[in-house]
């Protein structure tokens, strides 16, 4: 996969641009960076904080054949992998994974992941995957309400990191593991269970079904969420958000 990388001083979501682009034929490998979003976007419609210079907001573009619709999960998986290993690599440190696409670092949120994907005659035409890693951020950049829940890589280390080399690692690594996933989705399931940081805990459940408390138990092959409730019944999501309580 070549890459191709488009900078921005400022976008509304690089997700957007990217999206705008792939409708228009951009190639697989193109990749959108801004030095700062007016309306990052993560999972479910929220907003993603982004000030200006203190993260990176990118997003890349691909074009896998033959994927049905159901491969934005494994997708998910396969970047926060690659950004989990970015980090380790870049500034030494192991963040977890909170299912399905936060890495969380000493107990605060310091990266999201989105994947939007475009379908077309049953198979995805494209997929569009944006990662908002803070990088520089400190508790006062962070709106009032996230403060709590929100750091960085500055605020959980007291390390400043290059965003240049971390952002050349990330796309090495997604590279790397997205051309194994071509050959078989379930390529980092291993590792990703490994990082996954719900396993095992007490954790609530908001689903589209209603919100209901479990305990997280295993990540089945294709990336789902497999769920021991109270009764003792096993139940597998797909979608929805976790809280861990305990």
């Amino acid at each position: 996969m070549e890459i191709k990388v488009q900078a921005f001083e400022s976008l509304d979501s690089t997700n957007n641009y990217l999206k705008k682009l792939a409708s228009e034929g951009a190639a697989e490998g193109t990749v959108v960076i801004a030095d700062a979003q007016t309306a990052g976007r993560g999972r479910m419609g929220r907003s993603f904080a982004s000030a200006p210079g203190c993260g990176i907001y990118m997003s890349l573009l691909l074009r896998p054949n033959d994927c049905g619709v159901d491969c934005a999960s494994s997708l998910t998986a396969v970047a926060a992998v690659a950004v989990c290993r970015a980090i380790e690599k870049v500034c030494g440190r192991a963040p977890g994974i909170k299912w399905i696409n936060d890495l969380y670092l000493r107990g605060k949120k310091i990266c999201g992941i989105l994947c939007e994907s475009s379908v077309k005659d049953g198979k995805v035409d494209y997929a569009v995957l944006g990662i908002g890693l803070n990088v520089t951020t400190k508790t006062e950049d962070f709106p009032e309400e996230l403060r709590e829940t929100a750091g960085s890589l500055y605020t959980q280390t007291g390390f400043v990191f290059e965003r240049g080399k971390l952002i050349a690692a990330i796309i090495a690594e997604l590279g790397s593991l997205y051309s194994v996933w071509l050959e078989g989705p379930s390529v980092c399931h291993a590792e990703y269970k490994r990082r996954c940081i719900v396993l095992d805990r007490q954790i609530t459940v908001a689903a589209a079904d209603g919100e209901f408390e479990a305990v997280a138990e295993n990540i089945s092959s294709d990336y789902g969420l497999v769920l021991r409730m109270p009764d003792g019944e096993r139940r597998t999501v797909h979608s929805g958000e976790v809280k861990i309580r305990t």
